[in-house]
Parts: structure tokens; sequence; C-alpha cells
């Protein structure tokens, strides 16, 4: 599945085990999770539950050998999007995998969109120029909706590790603000930040 999906270029990461997929999503804001049912010192739907906690609207695909609907029921019911039985062909995947990225742009406010898949802001439909951090940061938040992110969370996203003070994360988070607007981007007292949005 890696090799597939890099030769489309998607930029992809796997896991052999449980521990180590938890240790990667602490660090990085990942835009889908591919899970297999059958996972090493755990099981996929407890990884799904857990994913589902912290990451609300990142879409999550399962894949497991296992036909009886008691299985499919579970997995739906702790938040998978889509359940893929074994064997399959790659390009139904992909297919799954097309269709859960390329959602419509979500309303942040009666001017504001911002398109997940594409990671564009838009305002007043027209395209929005962002950072590379700007756009790093923008694509957590709408990666977490309605999570409160932490400023260490943030801060390693954004610049790979835990900065010294706080300013840089401050001013990068008011850059953002002046762009979309207030109200969207709240500040958590004395934990971090969250993106709320009624979806």
């Amino acid at each position: 599945m890696h090799k597939f999906f890099e030769t489309k270029s998607w930029i992809c990461d796997d896991f052999v085990d449980v521990s180590s997929t938890l240790v990667s999503i602490d660090k990085t804001a990942y835009d889908l999770y591919i899970i297999d049912i059958n996972l090493p010192e755990s099981d996929g739907i407890s990884l799904v539950k857990d994913l589902r906690k912290k990451f609300p609207q990142v879409p999550i695909i399962m894949i497991s050998g296992y036909n009886d609907i008691e299985t499919i029921m579970d997995a739906y019911a702790v938040g998978c999007d889509e359940y893929l039985k074994k064997p399959f062909d790659l390009r139904e995947l992909e297919i799954k995998v097309s269709n859960l990225m390329n959602e419509k742009a979500l309303d942040l406010s009666a001017n504001v969109k911002y398109d997940i898949s594409g990671r564009t802001l838009y305002i007043n439909d027209a395209e929005v120029h962002l950072s590379q951090k700007e756009s790093n940061l923008m694509h957590t938040f709408m990666s977490n909706i309605n999570r409160p992110l932490t400023h260490d969370y943030l801060e390693s996203v954004i610049w790979g590790g835990v900065e010294d003070n706080g300013h840089a994360l401050r001013n990068l988070v008011l850059r953002l603000r002046k762009r979309i607007g207030t109200g969207i981007i709240d500040t958590v007292q004395g934990k971090g930040y969250i993106l709320r949005l009624n979806t």
C-alpha cells in the first residue's frame, strides 16, 4: 500500500505496531489513516477509538479479513469512515481515499472557507496565500476541529520541537487570526489554542 500510494504522489508513513503509531501522531498531523483490524499489542478497533477522540475530523479507513456484520458494525460504531474487506484491489482503496480526501471546503464563517485536501484558504471565494508555517498551523487546526491543542504540540508540529519561548507561536496565531477573522481560533487559558467549528 505504501509503495502504491507513493506512486500516486501521496506522502505516506507506515507503522508496525500501535505504540509507534501513537508516538508519531503526537508529532505529525496526518490527513487520513488506514488501519488494519489486526495489530500487534492491541487491535484496530481500539486504535480507531483512540484516534477519534484526538482527531474527530480526520478520515479513517479500516481494512480487515473479517466479513461478519458484527465486526463491521463495531468498526463503524467507533468512528471509521470506510471498511474494506480483504482481499481487495488497491485501486478500490485508492477510490475510497480519493473520495474521503476530496470533500468540499468547510465554511469557517460567512466569507471564509478552507479546503482540507487542497490545504487552501479562501476568503470571499478568492484563494489566500499562506506562508509555509501559516499553512501548517491552519492545516493542523483544521485536522483537529474543536480539539484543544497544547502549545508544545503545535510547536512540535510547526518547528519540529518545542521553542524556548512562546512568542513565535503567539505571533503565528495572531497572523492567522488576522486573515480568517476573530471568534474562530480561541485561546485555551494556560494550555494552548482551539479552532471552534459547528460541524
